[in-house]
């Protein structure tokens, strides 16, 4: 059996390969997956935040069994329950973590842990057949499972994708389709405030200059915005562009015709690797470009302009194209290439 790193959420784990997401709600703070391998659910987690130091993990059971019993009433399926049950005996695995084990049994069987560490308290449940020998299974689970909600990066993963993402960025939304996966997070931007004088000096002399000002934009920039896509196949997606010098730049400038409008940027191709990549970065333009007095001068130097950074390419490999785009980060390029270095697209 073939083995993968699996993450979502902060939380980290050793998962089959041949596991993968059927099911997903909530956010990073509260939320709930399920894996299936193509035969039956096998894996569900549950995550949630806690303001307590040590919040009854009893009582959390009780009501996560509730909550199996009313899925398997429907069923009228005969249900029995095991609390304390200890699978693993390492006291490594219990370290700076409050761990309570379960099980059940109905028509299949469960093994499950609910553990407490840092603000979150979480549930993993492993599911298998009643003559299944799936005990090393569920050890090799368990004694992956690691919370690495303070770490530098987040790992997200789904169906052969796999980033790390700065942990100031939370996930907002998510597409997972056959052909296009999305992943699109959000950073809260740091504060900023133009002094009154300057602003209003800015806008009189633009106003004895340039004729009227129906409105200018003093407010910051957007909020730190980052998504990765993947699309695929690559050569559906690039087979009206074959004919032109560069396909996948024509391809991206006809697709992100939108997302690249008001902005001034830089393109840098690179097609002589094994994989093809684009990089462009640039920023906002504004009304007012072009005007040499240094009252407007100074209102630009302290208004950040949005930057923005698109890096893609081509992988031949996987015959998919993968797409990163930073934008209203001060510190896009850095952003940008440590989830490109992070993901492996074979």
């Amino acid at each position: 059996m073939d083995w993968t790193l699996f993450g979502w959420a902060g939380i980290q784990l050793e998962i089959p390969t041949t596991w993968e997401l059927s099911g997903l709600s909530g956010d990073q703070k509260t939320g709930y997956l399920r894996l299936d391998d193509g035969d039956m659910p096998r894996l569900e987690l549950k995550w949630a935040h806690t303001r307590r130091k040590k919040p009854d993990l009893h009582a959390t059971l009780d009501e996560y069994f509730k909550l199996i019993r009313k899925t398997y009433k429907r069923k009228g399926t005969e249900l029995s329950f095991r609390r304390n049950v200890n699978l693993i005996k390492e006291d490594e695995f219990f370290e700076e973590r409050n761990v309570l084990g379960f099980s059940w049994k109905g028509d299949i069987r469960a093994n499950g842990l609910i553990f407490h560490a840092g603000k979150r308290i979480t549930i993993v449940q492993v599911m298998g057949r009643l003559k299944e020998n799936w005990r090393p299974t569920v050890l090799r689970v368990f004694q992956s499972i690691v919370d690495r909600g303070d770490a530098p990066q987040t790992l997200w993963s789904a169906y052969g994708l796999k980033l790390g993402v700065p942990k100031e960025y939370k996930l907002e939304r998510q597409k997972l389709l056959s052909g296009y996966l999305l992943f699109a997070f959000g950073a809260k931007p740091a504060r900023f405030q133009i002094p009154i004088k300057i602003a209003k000096l800015a806008v009189n002399r633009l106003r004895r200059t340039d004729g009227p000002v129906e409105s200018i934009d003093f407010s910051p920039p957007d909020r730190g915005r980052l998504s990765v896509e993947r699309y695929g196949p690559a050569e559906v997606m690039l087979g009206d562009y074959k004919d032109t010098e560069n396909p996948l730049e024509a391809w991206f400038r006809t697709k992100y015709a939108k997302a690249i409008r008001g902005y001034g940027f830089e393109v840098t191709s690179d097609i002589d690797t094994a994989d093809e990549r684009l990089t462009l970065i640039g920023e906002q333009t504004r009304l007012y470009d072009g005007v040499p007095f240094s009252p407007v001068l100074m209102l630009d130097k302290l208004s950040k302009r949005t930057a923005l950074m698109f890096h893609l390419w081509h992988c031949h490999h996987s015959n998919r194209i993968y797409v990163i785009q930073s934008i209203g980060s001060n510190n896009a390029h850095s952003t940008v290439q440590k989830v490109a270095e992070s993901i492996k697209c074979h």
